[in-house]
């Protein structure tokens, strides 16, 4: 079984130039957020990681969106190679792409339980991507070449093009470029910045991003419904 649990009481985690996080997550129960398009997003053929706390409330009828690009499982050029993290029907997260001819769809193995915090990530790593539930693998597969991320505001919570919720709580949300792991530790303090960080959200006592990736400050994000409430520390 997974690292499921909290870690005990809320702690004050900063760094230098960047406000101090303590332990809050984001409720989203039919809501969700967005950041602005931007070429910063563009994961292209580089390594990348997508990693956070999630509190599911409910089994999705047939996805829950973590963080989704623009995709869409359509061989439309509109749509191809843009990359959504999700939690399936199976409650197992998910990693996908359009191709031009069918497309990668990539579930681990172990699900999610409802009710209770647990950690999940999926990285690229030379052209593999691995999905892990607490510090457990979940899949490793080959997930090589380019992905289109930056062509569309990414989405928190919602699916782009599809009203695809997610019902419940995401804690710790860190998206890095040009950086990945091959192996997990569930952590046990709030995210920090890496120097590969894009995005750092879900975490603070107010709606915002806590990356530098904005020309040295955070982005603006744009907030639709989603609350703030306790965390998993």
């Amino acid at each position: 079984m997974p690292i499921l649990s909290a870690f005990g009481a809320a702690k004050a985690i900063g760094v230098a130039g960047n406000p101090p996080v303590q332990n809050y997550a984001y409720d989203y129960n039919s809501t969700y957020m967005t950041y602005p398009k931007d070429s910063a997003f563009a994961i292209g053929s580089n390594d990348f990681s997508i990693e956070c706390f999630v509190y599911l409330e409910s089994t999705p009828t047939i996805s829950a969106t973590i963080l989704d690009f623009g995709y869409l499982n359509s061989i439309d050029i509109t749509y191809r190679n843009k990359l959504s993290f999700f939690i399936n029907s199976s409650r197992q997260p998910t990693i996908a792409r359009a191709l031009s001819s069918g497309g990668q769809q990539y579930s681990s193995t172990i699900a999610v339980s409802l009710n209770t915090w647990t950690y999940v990530a999926a990285s690229r790593v030379s052209g593999t991507v691995r999905i892990f539930v607490g510090s457990s693998l979940g899949v490793s597969q080959t997930f090589s070449g380019t992905l289109v991320t930056s062509s569309n505001p990414p989405s928190i919570g919602k699916s782009v093009y599809v009203t695809r919720y997610f019902d419940g709580k995401i804690s710790n949300l860190r998206f890095n470029v040009g950086s990945g792991f091959t192996s997990a530790t569930v952590p046990t303090s709030p995210l920090n910045n890496a120097a590969t960080t894009k995005m750092l959200t879900c975490q603070s006592a107010t709606i915002k991003d806590n990356s530098v990736a904005n020309a040295g400050g955070p982005w603006t994000i744009t907030n639709n419904g989603a609350t703030v409430t306790t965390g998993p520390f």
